[in-house]
């Protein structure tokens, strides 16, 4: 059990608390919140701990860590309209509670990642592409949450705390401590769902990025479709590796069309068996993933990294981000170097109807197709650590240049996947970081939740804006 409470996705963020507290429900938050501000005690608050910055669901043995193993409420109503969901279970808990229901919420992609900071990031779904984010236009009904003074209050969008509805949207850790959530459920069919690799040749990469450039431009017309790609290099790798999780909420696909283009395009050519889309419940991808991030898994133990890149929809704008990316790795040899490297490059698609459906929230999402391109970066020796982030982002600096040049950026970071010192909350703009701090002011007047509570991104660190 102390293992599950220690142990976060990133070995990096493997810290040593003081103590660990495991609340069961939220009185006994209540009672330990109080204590550790009369006592101005840190702390920090562990959901599932896939965060890769050390601090962010951790803290070492100045503080304490309050585990949510416990907070592990997995319940839905007589109605079946609301699944009500503890900040302790991972979202593999969550869809194998909910298999067999023909019901499913807007939540995470991957079965090990935690239900709050997902939810408090703004969260990206496999239903993202046809209905928004899963914090946005009231997917999430209700919080249960725990103020910075101990009060216990729910949080609704048409309540006395819809100000605070709104900043939990996506404002991240700074303004209270949720103990429950209330999603709005909607009927699914059992999706299908496949894996579709590619291959490794320059023609690969053309066709891999003209089809999600495609995708994310035009694949509304795809209803209920969603594309999970990753472009990945290795040791000994000459060359970038493609592939795609291809995702379609309905009992047919279509033939034709952005969409159809992963799996049976003229240009982009699967190579794998698995390529066919089949019947998949959400239970079944989770059951098929537990086992790599389990102690002993081939995903476990291993120091993460993130960095989020987000761009407009453009094929010039994506070959920056492509080319600069593995060209420099390739140049400097890392992978072959540093034990256990293997990286990815994620390009999460941001349909017109994607971004029209996360209007309105704290992000202040931009209403064009985009990208929110995700580096991630895994390795097993510390010794390592320095020259990963040098290269990272060295290249990134050339990336950013060379996009600035093309007005290929696009403006949001996307919180859960960035990196600790990017401008995270800077991007959302100013009038939403000035309404996010007179929320913060409103509900957490001490900063209980961000000098007490130090890990994650805090939008009382964003300095004026102009």
């Amino acid at each position: 059990m102390l293992l599950s409470c220690l142990g976060s996705w990133s070995s990096a963020a493997w810290l040593s608390p003081a103590c660990v507290v495991m609340p069961a429900c939220a009185t006994e938050l209540s009672s330990i919140i109080k204590t550790l501000v009369k006592t101005s005690t840190r702390f920090s608050m562990r959901g599932g701990g896939h965060m890769p910055i050390a601090d962010a669901a951790n803290i070492n043995s100045t503080g304490v860590l309050i585990s949510s193993s416990n907070l592990k409420t997995l319940q839905l109503s007589e109605d079946k309209e609301t699944m009500s969901i503890g900040p302790g279970p991972r979202w593999g808990d969550v869809f194998e509670y909910m298999d067999g229901s023909n019901l499913t919420i807007v939540g995470g992609r991957l079965a090990p990642v935690g239900v709050p900071g997902l939810l408090l990031g703004g969260g990206i779904s496999y239903y993202s592409y046809n209905l928004g984010l899963g914090a946005s236009n009231g997917k999430i009904k209700a919080y249960e949450a725990v103020l910075a003074n101990g009060t216990i209050v729910t949080v609704t969008a048409d309540n006395e705390y819809s100000d605070l509805h709104w900043a939990l949207a996506g404002g991240g850790n700074s303004f209270a401590l949720i103990t429950r959530f209330d999603l709005q459920t909607f009927y699914a069919p059992t999706p299908l769902v496949a894996n579709a690799v590619y291959g490794d040749t320059n023609e690969t990469r053309d066709a891999y990025i003209d089809a999600l450039v495609n995708f994310a431009n035009n694949g509304d017309q795809d209803t209920g479709a969603a594309v999970t790609p990753v472009a990945r290099w290795g040791p000994n790798y000459t060359a970038p590796s493609y592939e795609s999780t291809l995702f379609f909420n309905g009992t047919t696909a279509p033939t034709s069309g952005p969409f159809a283009e992963f799996y049976s395009g003229t240009t982009l050519k699967a190579i794998n068996d698995s390529s066919t889309l089949q019947p998949t419940t959400l239970a079944q991808i989770s059951k098929a993933l537990r086992p790599a991030f389990a102690p002993g898994g081939a995903g476990y133990g291993f120091r993460q990294k993130f960095r989020v890149v987000p761009i407009k929809a453009t094929t010039e704008a994506a070959r920056i981000v492509h080319d600069n990316f593995f060209d420099s790795l390739a140049a400097n040899g890392l992978a072959n170097r540093a034990p256990g490297f293997f990286t990815g490059l994620a390009f999460n698609a941001v349909t017109p109807t994607m971004a029209r459906q996360s209007a309105g929230m704290p992000q202040n999402v931009p209403q064009e197709p985009a990208f929110w391109v995700e580096q991630s970066v895994s390795w097993s020796d510390a010794a390592n650590d320095a020259e990963i982030e040098e290269w990272l982002v060295s290249a990134d600096a050339a990336m950013d240049e060379a996009l600035q040049k093309i007005n290929g950026t696009s403006q949001y970071l996307y919180l859960n996947d960035a990196d600790a010192g990017q401008a995270v909350f800077e991007s959302y703009g100013k009038e939403s970081v000035d309404r996010l701090k007179e929320i913060r002011e409103k509900y957490d007047p001490n900063k209980v939740y961000t000098e007490l509570m130090p890990g994650g991104f805090k939008v009382d660190a964003v300095e004026d804006m102009e």
